[in-house]
């Protein structure tokens, strides 16, 4: 059986944190789901209906995003698979902080950070370019080993994992990824072709 010709792509952002709910600066730190965060998932579930059988759910190791991801397994023959590689971004010494404490504290950062995210790193943490490198070679990847011609497979992230997924499925720039964290929790559907899949990976190889 040859490679498959392209993907159907189900994406749905895992449920909130207390942190999220707080308006915290989120990245690595692995925390429960609170409760309405898994009815928001629950219900964005309840509303989805797949065209073709999941084959495959994608996640990472966090709690929250497997939890979700569990949550959207409807049949015994849908694999679940979780890669470390598939975590969150990494928010380092800004982990935890109140978005309100770090405006105060650090003014023109976040002020650009807000504006240009793609110019910001976090001191000791992941710029939006390393992780956006990280998680789609993980996931090209990981789905480039699943059977048939055209797979249907969920991808199930934390939320600046998602915006940066799904910015890129957009075929959207980085920079616009605070316009996806405002999005509502659902399930969404995209189109990933196999040109699509060879294009990102010769510039991949380039360095571009």
């Amino acid at each position: 059986m040859g490679k498959p010709s392209g993907y159907t792509i189900y994406l749905l952002r895992a449920g909130e944190t207390s942190w999220d709910a707080e308006s915290r600066v989120v990245g690595e730190t692995d925390l429960p789901m609170t409760d309405l965060g898994s009815d928001s998932v629950i219900e964005a579930i309840r509303t989805f209906e797949p065209q073709h059988p999941i084959s495959l759910v994608l996640t990472s190791e966090e709690e929250t995003a497997r939890r979700s991801a569990k949550l959207l397994i409807q049949s015994a023959e849908t694999k679940l698979k979780s890669s470390e590689s598939l975590n969150n971004i990494g928010m380092g010494l800004w982990e935890g902080v109140l978005q309100s404490e770090l405006e105060e504290r650090c003014p023109s950062a976040y002020n650009q950070w807000k504006d240009a995210p793609e110019r910001i790193t976090p001191p000791e943490g992941e710029s939006l370019f390393e992780a956006q490198d990280r998680l789609i070679g993980s996931i090209l990847k990981l789905i480039s080993k699943t059977k048939g011609d055209h797979p249907s497979i969920a991808l199930v992230l934390r939320p600046w994992a998602w915006a940066i997924v799904r910015c890129w499925l957009n075929e959207q720039k980085i920079c616009e990824i605070w316009d996806q964290l405002d999005e509502q929790t659902c399930v969404e559907s995209f189109e990933l072709t196999k040109s699509q899949v060879e294009s990102y990976q010769r510039r991949s190889k380039a360095g571009v």
